[in-house]
C-alpha cells in the first residue's frame, strides 16, 4: 500500500519506558501495514514557573528531553529510509497532546506503566485518559506481547448502537488480516441456590439467556452480512463482562481485544464499572483497542 500526503498518521507516545518501546514497535508495524505515516510524540510535561520573574520551565531537564528525542529518532531511523516517520517533542502533558493529536490521527497507540486502578484514577494515567477521551481508536500496549499472527480479534458486544463502532472496527481489522472474530456477549444474574422466587427460577434464567443470545445475534447480523468472508465465533457467557472478555482472549489466543467506550474515564469510569477501564487495569494476554461510540475506526 502506498503512502499519500493525505493519509492520517498512526500516533504513538514515547517516554523511553519498556511499555513505550512495545507501543512504538506495535505502532510502527501497524503504520507499515496500513501504508500511513508514523508520528512519534515525546511530551515533556506542563510548563510551570520556578520563581517570580524567571519565566517558565518544564519538569524534565533539557538534556533528558534531548535524550528521549534521540532515542525516538534512533528507533525511527532503524525502520528504514523509506518509512515516513515524524518525531516531535512538545511541552505539555502526554495525555493532553495525544488527545489533541487524535483529532487528525488514524489511530493512537500508547504504552502503560502498571499501577493500581485507584492510583491511576487519581494520578491521571496517560493510557486511561487517552483511551477515555481520544477522538479516534486507541490501542494500549502494556508490553511486548507474544501473540500469534493468525490469532482472532476478540470483541465485546453489548447489543447497543453505541457499541457498533467497536464491532465494526473488529470486523474491519479481521477482514484486513484474514483472521476470525470472536464476539463475546456476557450477561449476569446472581441466583442463590436457596432462592425459589418465580422470577429467578431456572425457567426464568433460561429465558434471560435466550434473550441475550438474541441480542448477540442481532448485533452481529449486519456485520456478518457486510464482511461475509470473516469467520465469526459468537460466544455467550454468564459472567461479568471484564472476566468474560479476558477468558475468551486467553482461551482463543487473541491478538487483539476490542471494546467500546462511552467516554467515562478515571474515577467516574471506575464508579460506573466501565468495561474499557476495567480491562485497562487487568493483566491481558494481548493489546487492547478502545473504540468510542462517536468514532467508526478503520482496519
Amino acid at each position: 500500500m502506498s503512502t499519500t500526503a493525505a493519509a492520517r498518521p498512526i500516533v504513538v507516545g514515547f517516554d523511553g519506558s519498556d511499555s513505550a518501546d512495545a507501543a512504538f514497535a506495535w505502532a510502527a508495524h501497524e503504520a507499515q501495514r496500513r501504508g500511513v505515516p508514523l508520528h512519534v510524540l515525546v511530551a515533556r510535561g506542563m510548563l510551570y514557573p520556578v520563581a517570580a520573574g524567571y519565566g517558565l520551565t518544564t519538569p524534565w531537564p533539557e538534556d533528558f528531553d534531548s535524550e528521549l528525542v534521540e532515542q525516538a529518532r534512533e528507533r525511527a531511523a532503524a525502520l528504514g529510509p523509506d518509512r515516513a516517520v515524524v518525531v516531535e517533542s512538545v511541552a505539555g502533558t502526554p495525555a493532553g497532546f495525544l488527545v489533541d493529536a487524535s483529532r487528525e490521527a488514524e489511530l493512537v497507540v500508547v504504552g502503560r506503566r502498571r499501577q493500581s486502578a485507584l492510583g491511576e484514577a487519581f494520578s491521571g494515567s496517560t493510557s486511561s485518559q487517552v483511551a477515555a477521551h481520544a477522538s479516534c481508536p486507541v490501542v494500549v500496549v502494556d508490553r511486548a506481547f507474544d501473540v500469534p499472527a493468525d490469532g482472532p480479534i476478540v470483541v465485546a458486544v453489548d447489543g447497543s448502537s453505541a457499541n457498533d463502532p467497536a464491532v465494526g472496527f473488529a470486523f474491519e481489522r479481521a477482514d484486513a488480516l484474514g483472521v476470525p472474530v470472536v464476539a463475546i456477549h456476557s450477561w449476569w444474574v446472581d441466583v442463590p441456590q436457596t432462592f425459589d422466587a418465580p422470577w429467578l427460577s431456572e425457567e426464568r434464567v433460561a429465558e434471560l439467556e435466550e434473550h441475550h443470545r438474541g441480542r448477540l445475534d442481532v448485533a452481529l447480523a449486519g456485520w456478518c452480512a457486510k464482511f461475509s468472508d470473516v469467520q465469526v465465533h459468537p460466544r455467550l457467557r454468564r459472567s461479568l463482562p471484564v472476566e468474560a472478555v479476558l477468558a475468551e482472549a486467553e482461551a482463543d489466543k487473541a491478538q487483539l481485544i476490542v471494546v467500546g467506550s462511552r467516554g467515562h474515564g478515571g474515577f467516574v469510569g471506575l464508579l460506573l464499572g466501565s468495561v474499557s477501564q476495567g480491562l485497562l487495569h487487568r493483566e491481558r494476554p494481548c493489546p487492547l483497542a478502545v473504540v468510542h461510540a462517536v468514532s467508526g475506526g478503520t482496519s
